[in-house]
This record gives C-alpha cells, sequence and structure tokens, in this order.
C-alpha cells in the first residue's frame, strides 16, 4: 500500500541516512545511489550526510541525482552502523514508528524484514545450545505439569490468567535461584539422598541420608520409643528412588531399631530442636547416594533468599518446591496476606489465638511452601544448593472441605541439630559417629567440649506437617 509520507524519529546529533537507516522502511537503493532530499515549499536540498538537528516538522522527497553511489560509498557509511542496529527486530522498531503510518509498499515491508532480520556476522545470529541440556530439558518437561497445579494450590491461583500474571511479577526472582540448569543438575543428584519414611510399610514422612549409613528425619516422624534402651516400637523403613506410582526402582531399606540421636524441645530460650538420627542395616544399598552433610556450611540460617524442598507431600512420590524465605521483620505482613486471601476459612482465628501459635524461634527459617503432611524431614536447600534445613512444620488451621492448610512453614536450621549429634555421640559413647563426623572439615564444631544446656518442652502435634 502507497503512502503520502511518513514521520521518521532520530537523534539531533543524527545524520539524515543515519536517521533514514534506523527507521528501516525505505529501500536500500537510496543508500546506495547518490541522493539528496528536497523541502517542499524552498528550493532547499539537504545532502544525506546533513545533521537533522534543524529539521524538525519539515517535510522533503527524496530525489535521486544519478544511479551513482553517494559522494560517502555505501561500504563507508554501512561501516558506521552499529551491530546493534542491523540485529534490531522488528518488535524493535515498532515502537519508533507511528500507529497511525503503514509500510510503503510490500516489496519494500518484505524488504525492512530481511534486512533487520539479518546480522552483518550470520554465525553471531545462530542460537547458541545449551551443553548437556537435553536431559535437563526433559525432566522440565516431565515435571511442568505436576509443578503447574502445585503453583496453584500454593498461590491459590485459579485459572490462566491468573498464573500467567503471577509469573510476570515472580519471574526475576526465580531467575536469580533454581533455573540455572547447573543447579538443577545439582539438585537432581542431590535429592538421590531422600528418602521416604514408612512405618510398618505406611508412608509416614521424609529423611534423608546425612552421612554414611546415617539418615536424618524429624523426631515427631518416628512418634514415641523407649526412653531407657532408644528402642523403636515399630519397625521403620527408609524408601529411596520413590519418584513414580509404579515404584520401580526404589530401594527399601531397613532402619535399625535403635536411635542413634534424638531431641525433640527446647534447647534454649531462643532454640528447638526436632529431630531424629536414624541407622540403615544395609550401608551397600546407598552407596551410590551422597551423604547431605558434604553440602553443608557451619553457620546461622539466612533470614532472605531462595530456597529449595525436597521430599514427599502427601506421602506421596518426590517432589520438590523452590520457593522465598519470608524475613522474620516481614512475617506478620505475610500471614496478613494470607488471611485476607482467606478470609472465609480464616474468620474464627483471632489475633489472639495466632500470637499464642506463633511461638518463634531464632533457629527457624520461615517460608510459604506447598509441602505439607508426609513431607516433614525433608532437607531444605539455599540459593547455592548448600543443606541449610530440616522442613518440619507449619501453622495450620482447617481450610476449605476441612482440608488441613498452613498460613506459612517452617525448617530447623542444621547448626544446633549437628552439635546435639555430636553432644549425644559424646555422651552414648558411639566413637563410630565421631570419627564419621570428624572427616567432615567444613563442620568447624569442636569434638573435644560441646556441653549444651537442653530442656525438655514437647510441642503440639498439629503443628507439624
Amino acid at each position: 500500500m502507497n503512502v503520502d509520507d511518513v514521520c521518521v524519529y532520530a537523534l539531533k546529533a543524527d545524520k539524515l541516512k543515519d536517521a533514514l537507516w534506523r527507521d528501516g522502511r525505505f529501500i536500500t537503493d537510496i543508500f546506495k545511489k547518490h541522493c539528496v532530499l528536497s523541502e517542499f515549499g524552498s528550493k532547499i536540498i539537504h545532502a544525506m550526510s546533513s545533521p537533522v538537528e534543524h529539521l524538525h516538522g519539515k517535510h522533503f522527497k527524496i530525489i535521486v541525482r544519478s544511479d551513482d553511489k553517494q559522494p560517502d560509498s555505501q561500504e563507508d557509511f554501512l561501516s558506521g552502523v552499529s551491530a546493534e542496529m542491523n540485529e534490531a527486530s522488528a518488535a524493535d522498531l515498532k515502537e519508533n514508528v507511528d500507529p497511525n503510518q503503514h509500510p510503503i509498499n510490500t516489496k519494500q515491508e518484505e524488504t525492512q524484514k530481511r534486512n533487520t532480520m539479518k546480522s552483518t556476522n550470520p554465525s553471531t545470529s545462530s542460537p547458541e545450545k545449551i551443553p548437556d541440556s537435553e536431559e535437563i530439558l526433559k525432566m522440565l518437561r516431565a515435571q511442568f505439569k505436576g509443578l503447574l497445579e502445585t503453583l496453584k494450590q500454593r498461590e491459590n491461583l485459579k485459572n490462566k490468567s491468573e498464573i500467567q500474571k503471577f509469573f510476570r511479577a515472580e519471574y526475576d526472582k526465580c531467575v536469580q535461584s533454581f533455573l540455572e540448569v547447573k543447579k538443577v543438575k545439582q539438585l537432581m543428584r542431590l535429592s538421590d539422598s531422600v528418602c521416604q519414611i514408612r512405618v510398618e510399610g505406611s508412608a509416614r514422612g521424609t529423611g534423608f541420608l546425612l552421612f554414611d549409613r546415617f539418615i536424618l528425619t524429624n523426631a515427631h516422624v518416628i512418634g514415641e520409643f523407649d526412653p531407657f534402651t532408644r528402642k523403636l516400637s515399630k519397625t521403620f523403613t527408609a524408601v529411596f528412588g520413590y519418584e513414580d506410582l509404579e515404584a520401580k526402582e526404589t530401594k527399601c531399606v531397613p532402619v535399625k531399631e535403635h536411635v542413634a540421636a534424638y531431641y525433640y524441645g527446647k534447647i534454649n530460650m531462643d532454640a528447638y530442636l526436632d529431630f531424629a538420627l536414624l541407622e540403615l542395616k544395609d550401608a551397600d544399598e546407598t552407596a551410590d547416594c551422597p551423604g547431605l552433610l558434604s553440602r553443608y556450611i557451619h553457620g546461622s540460617p539466612p533470614n532472605r533468599g531462595g530456597i529449595c524442598i525436597m521430599g514427599h507431600p502427601g506421602e506421596g512420590v518426590k517432589k520438590m518446591d523452590p520457593c522465598f524465605i519470608i524475613g522474620k521483620e516481614h512475617l506478620q505482613e505475610a500471614a496478613d496476606k494470607h488471611i485476607s486471601e482467606n478470609v472465609n476459612f480464616i474468620h474464627v482465628m483471632t489475633q489472639q489465638s495466632l500470637a499464642e501459635k506463633w511461638e518463634m524461634h531464632d533457629n527457624q527459617i520461615i517460608y510459604n511452601s506447598c509441602f505439607f503432611h508426609g513431607s516433614s524431614g525433608s532437607p531444605v536447600f539455599d540459593e547455592d544448593c548448600y543443606l541449610i534445613g530440616v522442613h518440619t512444620g507449619g501453622y495450620v488451621y482447617k481450610g476449605e472441605n476441612s482440608k488441613i492448610r498452613s498460613i506459612m512453614e517452617y525448617a530447623y536450621s542444621m547448626q544446633p541439630i549437628l552439635e546435639s549429634i555430636i553432644t549425644q555421640a559424646k555422651e552414648s559413647e558411639r566413637s563410630d559417629i565421631l570419627k564419621l563426623l570428624s572427616e567432615y572439615k567444613s563442620l568447624n564444631i569442636n569434638l573435644e567440649d560441646n556441653d549444651v544446656d537442653m530442656e525438655e518442652d514437647p510441642q503440639n502435634q498439629e503443628d507439624f506437617i
């Protein structure tokens, strides 16, 4: 379609030829031949090398003086054009075009598309393939449907538009945490050490191989046992590789009947413990699984940033949930947000009842997760795939159809857990445990003197997940 005129946008410092070339709607002939701009209403002629600074609002027509090259040749002209200009996409150009304008004609439009999509260096325009990405791509595609459903439940999203809006708001944060291919690969390797804890054949919670033949889970997962002999009252099994409902590749490893280390209650005014260290009968079954203690760095838990939880929520197959820590200073804000979005189901909960349930401890890591019952004992990793805690509980209430939901969830950090394990190993003279732990130099724990003042203070079971 032919038009009478078009509007060209340019910077004051531009020359005419630069402005017309960047505009992208003009055929390349005007840059090859000797052309000038003739100003309407006067006899003034502007060479293509003239600046545009004083030409605002004026009308011109392009006149071809001769078929010869312009005084400054095309080669010289093109050499002054940046690579970014040549590689500009049609979408970028569209932002500089008046919506009331139309392409000069179909032929020119096609020429424009070819020119704008073609790079001056063809080798740089080809997409670069990420090495060894095929396996990760298959994993992500296989998990997409499940992750989407998990996201909808966790964020209370009802339709596609709400999902799209969520991703538009959260995309930057997700990119900064667990979407790097190397981190996905590392998490996949570490996930081999996560197991489902079963009692008499029934799923009870989650655990993970901490070191050698010892697995860690929550104390409330194993329940009561003889406090003097530390003998379990029931038969426990650690099931590794439960990633498919058909369970073709699982390894069921029996747990020894005596608890290696255990604590459930306050250790001081500021910290709380809920862990059980269990010993496997057959270490050969887990020889290929990495002990997650190798991914621990001694220190306090983080108060911000991304985390990833891996476990067996809902007594089902192994899953992972990337989410974000809620800083201690933002807890009330996060709670108010959840309550406002679920006001129909939390109307019976007063601020006083919330305050009574929300006993916070310094060794807690708070976050919003979709992991509920069956996921207690799951390992929690930070953005660099280091083990920082054990997923333990949440602040729960009965939601729609009496389904148990949680305002927010929490983990207990690793440092006091490991210190307690060392203390108990000394008291029970478990030299085998002390020897194995001494091989982990990154623990930075004094094995000679580590007395901890402990005070039993069991917590209501309904807080746990």
